[in-house]
C-alpha cells in the first residue's frame, strides 16, 4: 500500500515536471510525454474501486448415510474492482466437518482473476461422507487482492446456516434365519402391554375366562379325564425385551477414524435393534461405562430414540467400569436378554470381566475385532483367516460362565450374517 501510494505520488507529480519543462523550453516533444503519465493515473484511479462479492452454495442433501455423496453447487458474482478473487467453500479447515468428508471430485478452493467485467461464474464439487454426527457448513472464506495494490486485501467470511445429518450406515434385513423369538418363560408385563398373539405354539393348558375359542384344543379336551376344556397357548408379539450394552472405552478406537470397532459396533447395534423391533421385542440401549440410555421400548419411535443417541457417541479414555444401579433394577425386573458389544483383548479383557459379573443374567457378547480391517488397509487381497481368533480363545477362557461370545471380523462377515448368528442365540441359548 505504501509503495503503491509513492507511486501515484510520482505519476502526479511526473506531468507537472514534465509541464513546467515544456513551458521553459517550448519543446512539443515534452508536451506529448504528458500524456501517458495522465493515461496512467486514470486508470489506476478508475480501477480501484473495491468490488461487490456475492458468493452461495447449494447442497442437494441435508441427511445422507456414511459413504453417499453430497453434491454442491458454488455460485460467485462480482461487480467491480480489478484483481484476484481467493474462495475456500466447506470443508474449511480445522473445522468439524473435515473429520467427515472427503472430496472425491472437483475442488473446493478457486481462483478467480476480476478484470474489466463481471464475473458470474458457477462450480460444482462432490464430497463423500465417511463419519457419522451433524455437521455445520460452516461459511465461505474469500480474499480479494487488487491487482494494482491500490487497497488492502478485502478478506470477507459469509456464514452458512445449512447442516448436514451423517447417519450410519445400517442393514436392512428382510429375513431372519433363526428362531427370534425366546423359548423362556412368561413375560412379566401385563396383557395391556403385549401385542397380538403370534403362531409360534408354547403349550397346552386349562382354559380360563377370556382365551379365544379358537384355540380350544378339541383333541386335548376329548383325552383330559377330569373333562376339562384345554386350549393352544401360544407366543405373544412383544415378549421379550433386549437391552445392548455397547462399550465406548478408548479400545473401541482402535483403528482408522472411520473403520474401528465403535464405527462398527453402532452399526451393528442399529440393524439389530431394527430386526427386533420389527418381531415386536422391547429394545432398550445402555453405553458402558458411562453416557447415553434408552429405556426399553418398542415401536418405529424407539428406533429414532436410538439412532438420535448414537449419533453423537465417542469412545473415551476410562479406569473401570460400574453397575448402573438403574440397569441392575431393569435387569432384575424384566429378566431381558443382555447383549454386549466391545473388543476384547488384552486391556479390557479386566474390566469386561467385571461388567459381566455384575450382572444377574446371561449375556451375548459381541467381540469385534480390528485386526484384519487394519491389515486390509496395509494389504490389499488380505485373505480372511482364523490366526487373530486364536489368541482371543485364551481371553474368552477368562470370562465369567454366564457369557457366551461371538467373534465377529467386519473385514470378512457381513452385518446380516452376523444378525442371523445372534437371532440364534437368541432363541435357544437365552
Amino acid at each position: 500500500m505504501r509503495e503503491f501510494s509513492k507511486t501515484l505520488l510520482l505519476l502526479m507529480l511526473l506531468p507537472m515536471i514534465i509541464a513546467a519543462i515544456a513551458v521553459l523550453t517550448t519543446s512539443k516533444p515534452y508536451i506529448l510525454s504528458i500524456l501517458f503519465p495522465l493515461i496512467l493515473l486514470v486508470i489506476a484511479l478508475s480501477l480501484g474501486d473495491k468490488p461487490t462479492i456475492s458468493i452461495t452454495l447449494n447442497a442437494d442433501k441435508s441427511v445422507m448415510y456414511v459413504g453417499e455423496e453430497l453434491n454442491i453447487e458454488l455460485n460467485v458474482k462480482v461487480h467491480g474492482g480489478f484483481g484476484l478473487l481467493i474462495i475456500r467453500a466447506p470443508p474449511i479447515p480445522d473445522t468439524s466437518m473435515t473429520e467427515g468428508f472427503e472430496l472425491t471430485k472437483g475442488n473446493n478452493v478457486h481462483v478467480i482473476f476480476k478484470g474489466f467485467s463481471d464475473v458470474n461464474r458457477r462450480f460444482t464439487y462432490v464430497l463423500r461422507a465417511v463419519k457419522r454426527g451433524n455437521y455445520s457448513l460452516g461459511g465461505i472464506d474469500y480474499v480479494y487482492y487488487n491487482a494494482l495494490g491500490i487497497h488492502e486485501p478485502i478478506r470477507g467470511f459469509i456464514k452458512l446456516e445449512g447442516s448436514v445429518q451423517v447417519i450410519p450406515r445400517i442393514k436392512i434385513i428382510r429375513r431372519v434365519l433363526g428362531i427370534v423369538k425366546p423359548r423362556q418363560g412368561l413375560p412379566r408385563y401385563p396383557p395391556s402391554r403385549l401385542g397380538p398373539y403370534s403362531t409360534e405354539f408354547r403349550s397346552v393348558r386349562n382354559y380360563v375366562p377370556g382365551d379365544p375359542y379358537k384355540f380350544i384344543n378339541w383333541k386335548a379336551t376329548a383325552r383330559d379325564p377330569s373333562h376339562r376344556v384345554m386350549v393352544n397357548e401360544y407366543e405373544r408379539e412383544g415378549l421379550r425385551t433386549t437391552i445392548i450394552l455397547l462399550d465406548i472405552g478408548w479400545w473401541m478406537r482402535y483403528g482408522t477414524a472411520e473403520d474401528n470397532p465403535l464405527e462398527y459396533g453402532i452399526s451393528l447395534t442399529l440393524s439389530l435393534s431394527r430386526v427386533l423391533l420389527r418381531y415386536g421385542y422391547n429394545v432398550g440401549l445402555w453405553t458402558i461405562p458411562m453416557g447415553p440410555r434408552v429405556i426399553p421400548s418398542s415401536g418405529t419411535t424407539q428406533y429414532y430414540r436410538l439412532l438420535r443417541e448414537l449419533m453423537f457417541v465417542r469412545a473415551l479414555p476410562i479406569k473401570g467400569y460400574t453397575m448402573d444401579p438403574a440397569l441392575h433394577r431393569l435387569i432384575q425386573e424384566t429378566d431381558p436378554a443382555l447383549i454386549i458389544i466391545t473388543n476384547v483383548n488384552r486391556e479390557s479383557i479386566e474390566k469386561i470381566i467385571d461388567v459381566v459379573s455384575q450382572l444377574p443374567t446371561r449375556a451375548l457378547i459381541i467381540d469385534i475385532m480390528p485386526d484384519t480391517v487394519l491389515m486390509r488397509n496395509l494389504i490389499s487381497g488380505l485373505p480372511c483367516n482364523q490366526w487373530v481368533i486364536r489368541d482371543r480363545v485364551r481371553l474368552y477362557r477368562a470370562l465369567p460362565r454366564n457369557a457366551k461370545v461371538i467373534t465377529w471380523d467386519p473385514a470378512c462377515e457381513g452385518v446380516g450374517s452376523l444378525i442371523a448368528r445372534v437371532s440364534t442365540y437368541l432363541g435357544r441359548w437365552l
